[in-house]
């Protein structure tokens, strides 16, 4: 489980006025260590526990393998740990019977019918996603890790609001889910010197990102314990990746561009141009979430433990203050190679060019969600089309197939199997049919494009947050104590920590 490692930690120079950069300056590199990995994985169930959330476990050892050696390890817990069940939801790459198909787009237009269901293939699983599983792990094996050695914990599963918003939650095993203040309890059985970084990529992951506050209450007090962490998306909004598709090629979550930018290898294994921003050989944890803010074609919002900070303590108002509404060219010169990289990145994605940044990025996410709310209004109207015309099918079928209308009935099966090729024909020469399946697919149309809309949203306001964060970054030292300076000092370093890389074609 251990490998010793020596930290390519960068200082991010560019990222701070001139006090905070002296400070950083005499942090140096850390000496040799012991790198440790927690994975936590899975769904509350099968039918939430998709293929995907494996596979991103599968790319986590890979990535492991490559960066730390072949006898690197993680204590993995997922799913129904080693009980055998059938805990992985796919759906398979044959398609199902043509009868069956159309019968479910009739009478379920909006669920997936044909998922199936087996018991997951990661090798060296410790145990199951349950609260007792990692009660236990934190008390005995957690407990155990030494000051200055680091702990990385992964976080691939399903999320949910919190009560209060902030406070959001992770999805446990067969149980209720874990919400941000008894994580932060669990993390607090480890050592404070104890390096802990984060990787948590579920719906409303950025929640966790306030384990850097005492009690994970937002507020003035940070807690004295050494932890940073990068989060799919905000504590507000749901994340792009939970899917029950067996192709991975087609993926687009925070995992699929963070684990690539560090592993340097996509997960069908093409060669990825390493995001090495600053130049000095290595890929860093904030190279790599700048990487994802640039390339992760999602509704993602991705944020950091820093981005956290500074929105707790600073402001980018004020008497000589660094506003990030102002002059975009002054505000690159604050700016790390890695947000550079974001800021120009989105920036040509989105077409935006000015010296007002800000401002246009911003008046381009309302132009984005008038065109959404235009989407949504003709998409609902289609969805309405669509389910009528189900509605006057489904009567139609039942009257001559009375046993369709319960799934539960074993005529109903056989008559689908038996008679498939003559229900077919019957839905076929309906001339309703044509008007459903036209209303259905516009439907399906409309849908991707206010998905397609809300991409391009999303990426406005990443824009919009990575320009925010260095107004606030900047102005940190007018605002905040000495205390709060050297927890971001640390905080920022530790989010430049980097990997060991030992595959082919990885930055060394």
């Amino acid at each position: 489980m251990q490998k010793t490692y020596s930290s390519g930690s960068k200082s991010g120079c560019a990222v701070l006025s001139i006090a905070i950069v002296l400070l950083i300056l005499g942090l140096g590199r850390r000496g040799s260590a012991s790198d440790h990995f927690l994975v936590i994985g899975g769904g509350p169930g099968p039918a939430e526990n998709q293929v995907s959330l494996e596979k991103n476990v599968l790319f986590f050892q890979r990535l492991l393998h490559d960066s730390e050696g072949p006898g690197a390890a993680a204590d993995i817990f997922f799913a129904d740990g080693t009980a055998g069940g059938r805990d992985v939801q796919f759906m398979p790459a044959q398609q199902p019977p043509m009868a069956n198909v159309m019968l479910s787009r009739i009478f379920k237009p909006d669920d997936e019918t044909f998922y199936q269901y087996r018991p997951h293939n990661i090798p060296g699983v410790r145990g199951p996603s349950t609260r007792r599983a990692l009660d236990n792990w934190f008390s005995t094996t957690g407990a155990r890790l030494g000051d200055g050695d680091r702990l990385f914990i992964y976080l691939t599963g399903h999320g949910g609001p919190g009560r209060p918003a902030r406070n959001t939650t992770l999805a446990l095993w067969g149980e209720r889910p874990l919400n941000v203040a008894d994580f932060s309890q669990m993390l607090d059985r480890l050592s404070p010197s104890l390096q802990v970084v984060l990787i948590m990529v579920q719906c409303h992951a950025g929640g966790f990102g306030d384990v850097i506050f005492r009690d994970a209450r937002p507020g003035a007090r940070l807690t004295s314990s050494r932890r940073c962490g990068f989060f799919a998306t905000t504590y507000d909004r749901q994340a792009a990746g939970c899917t029950a598709d067996i192709a991975e090629e087609d993926y687009r979550d925070y995992s699929t561009y963070f684990l690539a930018a560090l592993d340097g290898k996509t997960r069908s294994g093409k060669t990825v141009d390493p995001p090495d921003f600053d130049g000095d050989g290595h890929v860093s944890l904030a190279e790599a979430h700048a990487y994802v803010l640039i390339h992760s074609d999602t509704i993602d919002l991705p944020l950091t433990t820093s981005d956290v900070l500074v929105r707790q303590f600073s402001k980018d108002r004020g008497p000589g203050f660094l506003s990030a509404d102002g002059d975009y060219d002054r505000l690159l010169e604050h700016a790390s190679p890695a947000q550079r990289a974001a800021l120009e990145g989105l920036s040509k994605v989105l077409i935006l060019s000015g010296n007002a940044r800000l401002l246009e990025a911003q008046h381009l996410a309302d132009q984005i969600t008038s065109d959404r709310k235009a989407v949504q209004r003709r998409r609902q109207q289609r969805f309405g089309d669509r389910d009528q015309m189900a509605a006057l099918l489904r009567s139609r079928l039942l009257r001559k197939w009375p046993e369709l209308g319960n799934p539960w009935d074993p005529t109903a099966a056989k008559l689908a199997s038996e008679q498939g090729d003559a229900i077919v024909k019957f839905i076929q020469t309906d001339r309703l049919y044509a008007r459903f399946d036209q209303a259905r697919s516009a439907a399906d149309d409309l849908d991707n494009q206010e998905l397609d809309l809300e991409r391009k949203w999303a990426k406005c306001q990443r824009l919009i947050y990575a320009i925010q964060t260095i107004a606030l970054q900047t102005n940190l030292p007018r605002v905040a104590d000495a205390t709060v300076l050297e927890r971001y000092r640390q905080m920022i370093a530790d989010e430049s920590g980097t990997l060991p890389m030992s595959a082919p074609g990885a930055v060394k």
